[in-house]
């Protein structure tokens, strides 16, 4: 009998580089599930996350059926892959599944009727869905015009049929390992970053969020020994690429018992194989103790999360999102700053209630709490959340707009292709200009709150300085001055306002347009504007950022002559030592530095004097250790592309900028 053939994608855009790395674990557990519970030899299965070798295999080996991952960020792309599939092989079966589909019937209703490529639409769980539909394929059994439980689907007179909900599975082990079966092995070559999955499922109901709805709030977990069998597997052929980084998807790992254990033979490996170094993951929202154990476990090579998304409570109370106390914030702050470790904070606006002032006020207190590092995201009206909800589009009269998602876009037979997703930027309670300001003051605070420029929070705790104080002055200094640094926020705020259009439809338009596709191809339009631009700056001006950054700062202290000298010197040591430019040199052979102060010694002291008590005079050799920078960049390269920009700016989103400074040293110790 002859195999059924199935193509099970995940899949991303490459067009200007590859802006998701992760393996597809996904498609993996989904192609796992179908191989353990259908008839032995009855399936030929194929995974793929490249658009393009999906659709030459569809001329070439001509799938009977395609199951395709629906996110914001590959819908579009999906729906191409379908109708292609159709018009070469029109009896072919097109399955989609994933979150970013309604929940309102009327929606899903008029979803599906915009998108009559797609036979079934799989929602919630995919796994034990996905495989009863293959096995009635198989068995030449009747499908369409069926209700099927987890399904959505038109019958042939356009009526929407809903089967009924599938339980979510309880232990997670009921889905065979697609790790130890070989199915990602074609993904261990340096250009992947290994996804595991722990827990799936979240406690909390944050109306922004995807997981933040009822049915997800039931936990169901893999076993910690089928978890360790995974990370062995994963390890030993990871040993290779020690800078490429581990993905966990849960949406609260280090919240759970059971992850602490994990944590500790993640630690083994580390100390074994020397991977993994660095992680992305999202840490729970409680038991942050047990969270900070585990930080301890992984040597301080995984951050921790402390989004608070709003600090107004009115926000907070509509968007259902609950904080811990901010006395206990505070104190996990401190706990996180002992581990020599960056605290972060995530924020979203607009949301309801939200206001410029209020915005303001929450950064003020958050500075006050002792946050260093700010990000401050857009509100992505994500189907199937709260937010995205007709009543309260309606109740809190959003502005919104509509944007390429971050270089995901791309021609494929002939057909371009645009991922868009839907923000907001006004609300009854913040304009759109306010949106603009905000946007702007968050862009100054994300780059000034990075490690890059810790040196300059030393000297406002030393100083008695308010940092929110002074972030707010040197915002105010920059968009009015006419600085190259002006210059560069000025581009962040026109490109804010460039990349929105007044619906889905005009994006396509004006980027089919002659010309303006190119303006995607050169990273003028359609990219993540935070990274693009901080990144600029920290490739091509980070001298003049550093003075302007110390300008301010003898702007507002009261120096005497001694302390101006001292702040002279230190300016002239960072902008030597982290000048990140230099890293990605390799016509850079190093450099000599002579100050009146030892500004290197005071920055690695715990103590707690002053930097002019470090007066003498000290000559400093800058290095790097090259065998390092060339390790990273060529793993670099591999993971994210010849996109010089775009491959900096992802690196310093996933490992430490530290990693891109020089070492510094008094000459002759090295």
């Amino acid at each position: 009998m002859l195999k059924l053939k199935v193509a099970l994608g995940d899949l991303r855009h490459r067009t200007t580089g590859r802006h998701s790395v992760f393996m597809p674990i996904g498609i993996g557990f989904i192609g796992a599930y179908l191989l353990g519970n259908l008839p032995e030899n009855s399936i030929d299965l194929r995974l793929y996350d490249d658009p393009d070798i999906l659709l030459d295999d569809i001329d070439k080996w001509k799938p009977d059926v395609i199951g395709l991952s629906n996110y914001c960020w590959n819908s579009s792309v999906s729906c191409l892959v379908y109708r292609y599939a159709k018009r070469q092989k029109p009896q072919t079966w097109c399955i989609s599944g994933g979150p970013d589909f309604p929940t309102e019937e009327h929606k899903c209703l008029q979803y599906l009727q915009e998108r009559p490529e797609i036979d079934f639409y799989v929602y919630r769980e995919g796994e034990i869905v996905f495989a009863h539909l293959v096995n009635r394929i198989l068995n030449k059994q009747p499908l369409k015009g069926v209700a099927h439980d987890g399904v959505m689907h038109l019958d042939s007179d356009g009526k929407l049929l809903v089967g009924k909900p599938v339980p979510k599975l309880k232990s997670l082990d009921e889905i065979p390992s697609p790790y130890l079966m070989g199915l990602m092995d074609q993904f261990f070559n340096g250009e992947y970053a290994p996804s595991m999955e722990f827990a799936r499922g979240c406690p909390f109901t944050c109306g922004y969020c995807y997981a933040g709805q009822s049915w997800c709030s039931p936990i169901a977990r893999f076993s910690v020994e089928r978890i360790k069998a995974d990370l062995d597997y994963i390890a030993i052929r990871m040993q290779r690429y020690p800078n490429v980084l581990l993905s966990i998807c849960d949406s609260n790992f280090g919240m759970y018992a059971e992850d602490e254990e994990i944590a500790e033979h993640i630690s083994h490996l580390q100390d074994v194989y020397g991977w993994p170094n660095a992680f992305d993951v999202t840490t729970g929202k409680a038991k942050y103790d047990r969270i900070i154990g585990i930080v301890k476990k992984l040597k301080n090579t995984m951050k921790v999360a402390c989004s608070v998304q709003s600090m107004n409570p009115d926000t907070l109370n509509i968007i259902k999102r609950h904080n811990i106390a901010f006395g206990d914030y505070k104190a996990l702050i401190e706990e996180i700053k002992d581990l020599k470790m960056m605290s972060a904070v995530g924020l979203i606006i607009p949301m309801p209630l939200e206001s410029k002032e209020t915005f303001l006020q929450g950064i003020k207190l958050l500075f006050e709490s002792g946050v260093e590092q700010f990000v401050v995201y857009t509100t992505m009206l994500l189907q199937a959340t709260y937010l995205d909800h007709d009543d309260c589009r309606s109740l809190y009269a959003y502005r919104t707009g509509f944007r390429i998602i971050p270089r995901q876009f791309g021609k494929y037979k002939g057909e371009s292709c645009y991922e868009i997703e839907e923000v907001c930027t006004s609300t009854n309670t913040m304009s759109f200009s306010e949106y603009l300001e905000c946007r702007g003051f968050a862009f100054l605070v994300a780059l000034l709150s990075s490690e890059q420029f810790d040196v300059i929070r030393m000297h406002l705790k030393e100083f008695g300085i308010s940092a929110y104080d002074y972030l707010y002055a040197l915002w105010r200094s920059v968009e009015e001055g006419d600085t190259e640094i002006s210059q560069i926020y000025k581009e962040f705020k026109n490109e804010t306002e460039q990349e929105l259009f007044s619906s889905r439809q005009d994006v396509y338009d004006y980027f089919d347009r002659n010309g303006n596709y190119d303006k995607l191809l050169r990273g003028d339009l359609g990219d993540n504007l935070l990274r693009k631009f901080i990144t600029k700056i920290l490739l091509t001006k980070s001298d003049e950022m550093f003075h302007l950054s110390y300008f301010m700062l003898g702007s507002i202290a009261e120096l005497d002559e001694d302390e101006s000298e001292a702040l002279r010197a230190a300016e002239a040591w960072v902008s030597a030592a982290r000048k990140v430019s230099n890293a990605f040199d390799r016509s850079f052979g190093g450099a000599n530095l002579v100050l009146e102060y030892d500004v290197s010694d005071w920055y690695s002291s715990d103590s707690k004097r002053k930097l002019i008590e470090y007066n003498r005079k000290t000559d400093y050799t800058l290095r790097y250790d090259k065998e390092k920078m060339d390790s990273v960049l060529n793993e670099a390269r591999g993971l994210y592309g010849d996109d010089f920009g775009f491959m900096v700016g992802k690196l310093l989103v996933n490992l430490s900028v530290k990693t891109f400074w020089a070492e510094s040293k008094r000459s002759g110790e090295w």
